[in-house]
């Protein structure tokens, strides 16, 4: 099952620099303007999504319910802020400086998540091959970068 996941996620990893120049596209031939283009991103995805949930039949739990803490509904304006960020560099720092540098971000923000579990996080403290991976990763982002 592991294998499966983790196929699961490289596969997803692509979606990203795809949708990025794809809404980049959409910026350059229509809307000139990057948090517009992310909104039509958005919308779009908020339709697929809307009729996957109501054909699966998903129950939407009542608000009144919800023991969900505050912050946990800014997913959606992080969300926003990434894809509109990510729209406006496609096109200015290309595929590879973008999605590098990304994963850098996201790498190092995900250690300190894991270190201090964080956000529902598991505690997995930092180790001395964790931390080495992580500034492998940071310096392939540097390589791709500058040559």
């Amino acid at each position: 099952m592991h294998a499966f996941l983790f196929i699961l996620a490289l596969f997803a990893g692509t979606f990203l620099p795809l949708q990025m120049g794809l809404n980049a596209m959409v910026t350059l031939h229509w809307s000139q303007s990057a948090p517009l283009s992310s909104l039509i991103s958005f919308a779009v995805g908020t339709i697929v999504l809307s009729f996957f949930v109501f054909a699966s039949r998903i129950p939407i739990p009542a608000l009144t319910t919800s023991t969900v803490p505050w912050y946990a509904w800014l997913g959606g304006l992080l969300g926003a802020i990434g894809v509109t960020t990510l729209t406006y560099l496609a096109p200015r720092i290309g595929a590879l400086a973008m999605i590098s540098l990304l994963i850098c971000g996201q790498l190092f923000a995900s250690v300190v998540l894991d270190h201090f579990g964080i956000v529902g996080y598991p505690l997995r403290p930092v180790t001395l091959m964790r931390a080495l991976g992580l500034v492998m990763l940071i310096c392939g982002a540097y390589l791709v970068n500058r040559y």
